[in-house]
């Protein structure tokens, strides 16, 4: 199947879902999941794979496994809705979910839905969703240009719940490869800010990354200088908002190659980082 666009009528699926998030409702209705925004959302990982391969890019993904699941976990959650209103999914080096350095895709309709405390519940994480991780800082949805690039997002760890986007980057949990990546960051700092300032002339920006307030022990030294913010966050990534006429067309396979190219000196660095190890 060729990737053919997430039709407006089909994503449709996904508002409503928002508005019925219930088993009956989803059982009644699963058919437009089932056979149109499914396969779709396979197809576009494997067009999308075949995309970056054609650019020499190392991120690539299967049509099922890459895909995340839309039932979220609810045994631990005063929030029992049982599904999430978005589709999912990752292209990494390895086809395993959680590899460092990943693409994530992120399908909903464009505009969102609101997220407030009372719809989104921090206990009812999936830990393979970097979508569904408890780094979001709960707001009302702002307005954003999605033409405006990385600095059209409002400045949260996460985007769900405000339409669709891609990511590229390091969305690391372990201390362990977040240390990793400032060592490498200290010492190479040249490097690093020429990443930015890379990042910076393709109109993205790196995502604030669950920064701490205060100077990573053994980085004081580093505090009110270029690399502070750098060296402050626990995630390297940015993140792209995607529109409706994007989303829906046949050329996103070629909008994500061409983002996560626009990545590629970041995830090269944070490679380089932790494949020394």
């Amino acid at each position: 199947m060729t990737f053919p666009g997430f039709a407006p009528v089909d994503l449709a699926f996904l508002s409503s879902l928002a508005a019925h998030n219930d088993r009956d409702w989803f059982i009644a209705n699963r058919a437009v999941y089932d056979e149109t925004l499914k396969p779709a959302l396979g197809a576009l990982i494997a067009d999308a794979s075949t995309a970056c391969a054609a650019r020499g890019l190392a991120l690539g993904g299967d049509p099922n496994r890459s895909q995340f699941r839309i039932h979220r976990d609810v045994r631990f959650s005063k929030n029992k809705a049982p599904y999430k209103t978005h589709l999912s999914a990752v292209l990494t080096r390895d086809g395993l979910k959680m590899s460092p350095g990943m693409a994530y895709i992120h399908i909903e309709p464009e505009g969102g839905s609101r997220v407030t405390a009372d719809s989104f519940d921090y206990d009812s994480i999936d830990p393979l969703d970097p979508s569904t991780h408890p780094g979001a800082r709960l707001s009302e949805p702002e307005a954003v240009d999605p033409g405006a690039g990385s600095a059209g997002i409002p400045d949260v760890e996460d985007a769900h719940g405000r339409g669709p986007y891609v990511s590229a980057g390091f969305f690391l949990y372990d201390r362990k490869n977040s240390e990793r990546v400032r060592r490498a960051i200290v010492a190479d700092p040249a490097a690093w800010l020429a990443i930015e300032k890379h990042l910076t002339k393709k109109g993205l920006r790196l995502a604030p990354g669950l920064a701490v307030k205060r100077m990573p022990k053994g980085y004081e030294d580093h505090a009110g200088g270029p690399l502070e913010a750098a060296l402050k966050r626990t995630q390297w990534y940015a993140r792209r908002p995607l529109t409706g006429a994007e989303i829906s067309s046949p050329d996103l396979p070629e909008t994500l190659a061409g983002f996560i190219a626009d990545m590629t000196p970041l995830l090269h660095f944070g490679w380089g980082a932790l494949d020394k190890v």
